[in-house]
């Protein structure tokens, strides 16, 4: 990952995501959840604000963060209904890699316990 390469030469990162479980699970030394849907982790494009507000955040993070492994959750709620949002993102067809992708993965879920990260 690049955030432990950067680590590793002597720059801090913290890691924005709308999925905080992952970045726990592969080992980002910090990391800020946003409530976003997919493609807009600091929020949306030409919400100057927002995208201002989410940075500082991180960068405050950055700065007071006192262990390695650390998420801060951003308590913002995303201004619109976030289910709404999502479904209005999802294309009507699957990419291709999806498409290929998505028995494999109901297949692990339903050997739940079996599927390892």
């Amino acid at each position: 990952m690049l955030a432990r390469y950067f680590e590793s030469h002597g720059f801090a990162t913290v890691f924005i995501t709308n999925m905080p479980y992952w970045a726990e699970k592969i080992g980002v030394p910090r990391t800020f959840a946003v409530e976003h849907p997919f493609g807009q982790p600091l929020g949306k494009p030409g919400d100057r604000q927002r995208q201002r507000q989410v940075l500082s955040q991180a960068l405050s993070m950055l700065e007071q963060a006192e262990q390695a492994g650390q998420i801060w959750q951003d308590e913002t709620p995303w201004e619109e209904d976030i289910e709404e949002t999502i479904r209005q993102w999802q294309p009507l067809q699957p990419s291709p890699i999806i498409r290929y992708l998505q028995p494999r993965i109901r297949h692990l879920i339903r050997q739940k316990g079996q599927f390892r990260v």
